[in-house]
């Protein structure tokens, strides 16, 4: 019978592996779960920076950064991270089209061999100080030289008196009426929109309501019509 004998520099080994593991090198420094609170839907993106630390004694490589929708773009300063040293990550999220709760991830692949795929969670909650309903403006098959309107509803769901100061539309072939300019809170205004195809365009923009609102100076409400027949 064959006796196998193990080195004990081997043994050694093994056994300060078991009670010594290796350890993640890569650390996110704000956590992994961080959140942009609460935002007002003004069109404007939100911002967030992510600080990646190398805490080991070797070079760690960021392989590629992505997330969750398309929503949401993400890229590292530097993909090489030096022992001791760290790295950023631009985090930016479009809210346009989100009411409510939002949670969106990043995931960010290293050659850290304990952190190979690091997610971090991102959430927050989209509001809006002047609602509107529906929260887009569309017209549906409208021939050319014909004309067609639609109705948002914008209510005032702040505890401030709004005023609506100007309203920008994406086209010229697009008109509105509007029932109310200032809502106390509570308070809604219809905007009626008309569109007059007569050059047969398509419109595909966003209208720009301006308010006195300090929560929400500026409501962003897209517009879009499919013109057939041309």
């Amino acid at each position: 019978m064959k006796k196998f004998f193990i080195p004990a520099l081997m043994i050694f080994s093994i056994l300060n592996i078991i009670v010594h593991p290796v350890k993640a090198q890569l650390k996110v420094l704000e956590g992994n779960q961080i959140s942009f609170g609460k935002i007002y839907q003004t069109g404007k993106k939100v911002h967030e920076v992510l600080t990646l630390k190398n805490t080991g004694e070797e070079n760690i490589t960021i392989r590629n950064v992505h997330t969750s929708c398309g929503c949401t773009v993400a890229s590292v300063s530097d993909s090489l991270i030096a022992p001791g040293k760290q790295t950023t990550v631009q985090v930016e999220f479009n809210p346009a089209g989100y009411t409510g709760e939002v949670t969106k991830n990043i995931y960010i692949t290293t050659s850290d061999p304990k952190n190979q795929m690091i997610t971090v969670t991102m959430t927050g909650y989209v509001t809006y100080a002047l609602q509107p309903t529906p929260a887009y403006a569309t017209f549906f098959n409208v021939k050319p030289g014909k004309s067609d309107s639609t109705n948002i509803t914008l209510t005032n769901t702040s505890n401030e008196t709004i005023q609506i100061t100007k309203v920008e539309l994406p086209s010229k072939e697009l008109t509105y009426r509007l029932s109310k300019k200032t809502l106390t809170p509570g308070e809604f205004s219809d905007i009626e929109l008309y569109l007059n195809s007569n050059e047969g365009e398509d419109v595909n923009g966003a209208m720009r309501i301006y308010t006195t609102s300090k929560l929400q100076p500026v409501l962003q409400v897209k517009v879009f019509a499919g013109i057939i027949g041309r």
